[in-house]
């Protein structure tokens, strides 16, 4: 997908830690296409239910959201999240934030506020004749199962954990990638497991095994295939 193709949506899917977000990150600057990372949509409801002290299960967390503002801003690298106007991009990275934003992914309410989120966004940029790159985990079966593209990321949990590691002492922060790995399989283990929504490859969608691939190659495998070379 090349500056002056045709507007497309890219739905990139798969666990936590198997590369979609830095993948479609760099697919999205590339393809001078809107990025909207979903998870970090989550994780922003997953710190509220933190800072507020609310159950992510509570059948009243839909209408505490109905004030809450979540945005998305693109910058230099990547997007910005704003949680009610405050910057929260480092604050939503933390591992509590992260395993919580798995239970409020659970709830009906706040998905249907997300994925309602996720449409508008995406609509808007592609009336105004962009294209998007969107990733998560139900982009291609459930909030744009007919995208144009869809792409399923997979990677070893140990090789995610190590990677979760990296990125967070790059931050300054300390990491234990045993703790980290059994966070993974737990993550993957509700995820699939869960009634609304479970994590599963959509139909059509190109598997990519990021295992032993470097970041470049994941790159260049999504985009050939979206320029047409695939």
């Amino acid at each position: 997908m090349e500056k002056g193709s045709p507007h497309v949506i890219v739905a990139i899917d798969g666990p936590a830690g198997s590369g979609k977000s830095s993948t479609a990150r760099e697919v999205a600057r590339r393809t001078n296409s809107l990025y909207i990372d979903t998870g970090a949509m989550y994780r922003a409801v997953a710190l509220f239910c933190v800072e507020s002290g609310l159950d992510p299960r509570s059948d009243q967390l839909g209408s505490q959201l109905r004030d809450v503002v979540i945005r998305l801003d693109p910058s230099e690298s990547g997007i910005v999240v704003y949680l009610n106007d405050i910057d929260v991009s480092e604050k939503i990275r933390d591992s509590r934030v992260s395993a919580l934003s798995s239970e409020v992914s659970k709830n009906a309410d706040v998905r249907d506020k997300m994925v309602l989120l996720q449409r508008q966004m995406a609509k808007k940029c592609v009336e105004n004749g962009g294209s998007v790159v969107m990733e998560g985990r139900d982009i291609g079966t459930v909030v744009f199962p007919n995208a144009e593209f869809k792409f399923f990321l997979v990677a070893d949990p140990k090789v995610r954990a190590k990677r979760r590691a990296d990125q967070m002492r790059e931050k300054g922060f300390r990491a234990d990638e045993d703790k980290l790995y059994q966070e993974i399989v737990d993550r993957d283990r509700r995820d699939e497991s869960r009634e609304l929504s479970p994590l599963r490859k959509a139909e059509f969608a190109i598997e990519i095994d990021t295992t032993g691939l470097s970041f470049e190659e994941q790159v260049e495998n999504i985009i050939h295939v979206i320029n047409g070379n695939g």
